[in-house]
């Protein structure tokens, strides 16, 4: 019995291990999968609109991951996830030195994320569009902001 037990601070060890916090590089992978997604939905969304089919279930169902990656989109930037932690990113520094501006432009997708969302929902192709593309803006003036251009 004595043996059986001397096994178990083992045990609990070896599972708390697996409870380890994320990597910069765990962070920093799971931050580019989320925002592939989200390129994924976006293009499928406009893809659902240049095809005139304003209320395609497509379009609904990318509008809606869209709207659950703005929510998301808080959680992939912790401290210490920068390019600083040896990791390769395209994460511009000013993501953690100026944090209230970064939120501001997290809160801006957000917002009109769920804009496009009920234009969708509405099923006006003009209303569609044009909030469509204001989204896009709202993707742009982050990417310039606080991400490293693509060469």
């Amino acid at each position: 019995m004595t043996r059986a037990l001397l096994g178990i601070p083992l045990l609990l060890l070896g599972s708390a291990a697996a409870f380890a916090a994320p990597t910069a590089a765990d962070v920093i992978k799971a931050r580019i999968a989320s925002y592939r997604g989200l390129g994924a939905s976006l293009k499928a969304a406009n893809d659902a609109i240049r095809s005139g089919d304003a209320r395609s279930a497509r379009l609904q169902q990318s509008a809606a991951q869209i709207v659950a990656a703005s929510r998301r989109q808080y959680t992939l930037f912790p401290r210490g996830s920068g390019a600083a932690a040896g990791v390769k990113t395209a994460a511009r520094p000013e993501i953690w030195t100026r944090p209230g501006e970064f939120k501001s432009a997290q809160d801006a997708f957000a917002r009109q994320a769920v804009v496009f969302e009920k234009a969708v929902a509405g099923g006006d192709a003009g209303v569609i569009r044009s909030e469509a593309r204001k989204l896009g803006a709202q993707c742009k003036g982050c990417h310039d902001a606080f991400r490293v251009a693509n060469d």
